[in-house]
């Protein structure tokens, strides 16, 4: 494993799964960051990390973090942002890269002071495998540079797209919920539940990867063309529309979208 050329040193203040997810991808790399320093708020998390990773450090706070870092990711829970933020000291020429959810730039600009370089990334848990869209605004060629190679990168001018983009990635939990269903009635009518897992594993990964093969085709063709005349497929994207399956769909992403804005809560439901 080759170090990175760039000497610059990544902070991270916040050390929960997400953080997680962005240190070991970034030291998974051929050519990692030659130093990383950990916030210690979960000491278990960051001692781990540090155990796993030669060039991960702890530091004794998170001032400390700041103090010995040259690019400053932000991971922690947008409700104590201005909690932990608010008792620390940044230099101007510090890069910060918050990877909050819902929490705009001009929040930060404040907390982060005299630092006047901020940019917003929405990772997901399967950077850590090096994995998956990452979605950042503004675009930032150093940014960029050192998550080559850890996803699909997409750079929004507008900000406000992140919390669009973003929204769909709270159907990830509901997506499992969908593949447990599928086990659940396939147990209930008699298949082993290692065959049921083993199966449903198969059939949605062989899905998952189709539009990565087949780029010229959007997802409406896709569906057309697995939809057999008078199949099994038609037959279950039509009772699906009938019931409003795809309508709820769209009315969560609206909700979730309003709850990335500020303009709702986790009490909120869909609205009709």
């Amino acid at each position: 494993m080759e170090s990175s050329t760039d000497n610059r040193r990544i902070g991270i203040i916040g050390t929960g799964a997400i953080a997680e997810a962005v240190v070991t991808g970034l030291c998974s790399k051929a050519d990692p960051p030659r130093g990383i320093v950990l916030s210690p708020r979960n000491k278990r998390r960051a001692a781990r990390l540090a155990e796993r990773f030669p060039n991960v450090q702890i530091a004794s706070n998170n001032q400390a973090v700041i103090a010995e870092s040259h690019i400053v990711f932000l991971a922690v829970r947008p409700q104590v942002v201005e909690d932990v933020l608010a008792n620390l000291s940044f230099r101007e020429d510090l890069l910060v890269v918050s990877l909050i959810a819902g929490c705009p730039i001009t929040r930060l600009k404040t907390l982060v002071q005299p630092a006047t370089t901020i940019v917003r990334m929405i990772p997901l848990p399967a950077i850590a495998r090096r994995e998956g869209p990452i979605l950042m605004s503004p675009p930032m060629q150093e940014i960029a540079a050192i998550f080559k190679d850890m996803g699909t990168l997409i750079q929004l001018e507008q900000e406000d797209q992140l919390e669009t983009l973003c929204a769909v990635t709270g159907l990830m939990a509901p997506y499992f919920g969908l593949l447990d269903k599928c086990v659940s009635w396939l147990t209930t009518n008699g298949i082993n539940p290692s065959q049921a897992i083993e199966f449903v594993g198969a059939l949605f990964a062989v899905l998952g990867s189709t539009p990565i093969r087949f780029t010229d085709q959007d997802f409406r063709q896709l569906a057309r063309e697995h939809a057999t005349p008078q199949g099994f497929n038609e037959q279950a994207l039509r009772e699906l529309a009938k019931a409003g399956w795809y309508r709820d769909v769209s009315d969560v992403l609206y909700l979730l979208r309003r709850r990335l804005c500020g303009e709702a809560d986790f009490e909120d439901g869909i609205r009709r």
